[in-house]
C-alpha cells in the first residue's frame, strides 16, 4: 500500500477530473458504480477524498449518498469555509446536517477560515438570513469560541464568532482553553 500511494494519488487525479469534466460529479451514484472495478485502496481513497468535495461543495444529497456507504472524513475549517461560502439558499446544508460533528471540530487552523466567512457573510445581505443557522453552530464549537476570546479587539470577526453563553461556561470549566 505504501509503495502504491503515489500511484493512487496519480489515478485519483485523473478520476476526479475526468469525472468534473463530463458531470459524472453530480452524482455519487455514477461515480460509485464507475471506480467499482477499480482496486479497492483506489476505490477506498478516492470515495473518501469525494465526500470531503462534497462537503465542501455544499452537496447534501451527495454527501447522504457516500455516507449510506459507510464513508467518512475528519472535518477541518478549511472544510467548514468551504462549504459555507457556498450557502446560497434556505435549503439544508451540510453544516446543519454534520451539527455536532461541526460543533466539535478542533483544528490549527482557526484565523484565515473564520476570517473568510465572516466577509462571505457581510458580503451580500440578502444572503444572510441563508446562513444565519450554519453561523450559530459555527458558534457552538468551544476552540472558536476560545480562539476568539483570545483575540478579540485584535480580529474583527472575533466579536461576530464569540458565543457569550458558551465563554461563560468555558471560563468555569475548561478555563485552560482560554489561556
Amino acid at each position: 500500500m505504501k509503495d502504491r500511494l503515489h500511484e493512487i494519488i496519480a489515478e485519483i487525479s485523473i478520476l476526479h477530473n475526468e469525472f468534473i469534466k463530463n458531470d459524472k460529479i453530480l452524482d455519487a451514484n455514477i461515480i460509485v458504480d464507475e471506480i467499482s472495478t477499480q482496486s479497492e485502496d483506489l476505490q477506498e481513497h478516492y470515495l473518501k477524498l469525494l465526500l470531503q468535495y462534497y462537503f465542501q461543495q455544499n452537496d447534501l444529497e451527495n454527501v447522504k449518498k457516500l455516507l449510506l456507504l459507510g464513508y467518512k472524513f475528519d472535518i477541518r475549517f478549511d472544510d467548514i469555509k468551504q462549504a459555507f461560502t457556498k450557502i446560497v439558499s434556505n435549503k439544508e446544508n451540510v453544516i446543519e446536517f454534520f451539527d455536532d460533528a461541526v460543533v466539535f471540530v478542533n483544528d490549527n487552523n482557526i484565523k484565515e477560515p473564520l476570517n473568510i466567512m465572516y466577509d462571505y457573510y457581510n458580503a451580500n445581505e440578502s444572503n444572510k438570513v441563508n446562513l444565519e443557522q450554519a453561523v450559530d453552530i459555527i458558534r457552538k464549537n468551544r476552540y472558536i469560541c476560545a480562539f476568539c476570546y483570545k483575540h478579540i479587539g485584535e480580529l474583527p470577526f472575533c466579536e461576530f464568532f464569540i458565543n457569550e453563553d458558551l465563554l461563560e461556561s468555558l471560563k468555569r470549566d475548561l478555563p485552560y482553553l482560554l489561556k
